[in-house]
């Protein structure tokens, strides 16, 4: 398990929600589409940043 000092929590999860909703951006552009390769990749990417979130939120 990664520590993160106090000092860096709020950056890092806004750092987190930053790119969270630029995934969220590319996505959508996406709904409706085929299900590509990149598609995947972003939804997997996505669910990854949502559960370092938790992670982050918990440790505090």
């Amino acid at each position: 398990m990664i520590t993160v000092d106090s000092n860096y929590r709020q950056i890092l999860l806004e750092a987190l929600e930053d790119l969270m909703y630029k995934i969220s951006l590319q996505l959508n552009e996406m709904k409706g589409g085929p299900l590509t390769g990149e598609r995947k990749k972003l939804t997997k990417k996505q669910k990854q940043l949502e559960e370092l979130q938790h992670l982050i939120t918990q440790a505090q």
